[in-house]
């Protein structure tokens, strides 16, 4: 991501002569993420995603609130509870909490991991979609939405860029 916005600085340097010049071409600006994001595929994958992931998620709960319950038993009985009572209960809450951390870190980079991939099937679609949408429009150049400062609304081609996108998608279906 952050590549990209620095091809879209360096290129808005490069296109800063032509603007002064006075050319009747347009400059037109999408925010890539927001288009993958947005589109039917990532929203279809997205729920799927949630049924991969669904049970881990679920294990995550339960060892949460299996932490918490004993938080508050410790917390409601500390007092009265002998040592050994108590470091058993701390020694349970440690083990608990680990095995949360190591299952969150896991479920995470699997996750993580899974996205990336799916995303990076969607990347061609969407430069598609942009080069499309650019030449129907008529823009000369298209930069990323987070390389501009300000926008004219006319010139945000994300949402021409999704639909377009979405079609190309179904199209190959």
């Amino acid at each position: 991501m952050l590549r990209h916005i620095q091809y879209a600085v360096f290129a808005m340097v490069l296109a800063a002569p032509l603007v002064n010049a006075e050319t009747s071409g347009r400059i037109g600006v999408v925010n890539s993420q927001m288009a993958m994001l947005e589109s039917v595929a990532a929203k279809q994958y997205a729920q799927i995603s949630e049924k991969q992931f669904g049970e881990q998620i679920k294990k995550l709960k339960r060892l949460e609130s299996q932490y918490k319950a004993l938080s508050a038993q410790l917390e409601k009985d500390g007092l009265t509870m002998s040592e050994a009572g108590r470091a058993k209960v701390q020694l349970e809450m440690r083990r608990k909490k680990e095995d949360w951390d190591y299952q969150a870190n896991q479920v995470k980079a699997e996750k993580a991991e899974a996205d990336h991939a799916e995303l990076a099937k969607l990347q061609p679609q969407l430069e598609e979609a942009i080069q499309a949408v650019a030449k129907s429009e008529g823009y000369d150049l298209v930069f990323e939405r987070a390389a501009a400062r300000f926008v004219q609304p006319d010139n945000d081609l994300t949402l021409k860029v999704i639909d377009k996108m979405n079609r190309l998608i179904a199209s190959q279906k």
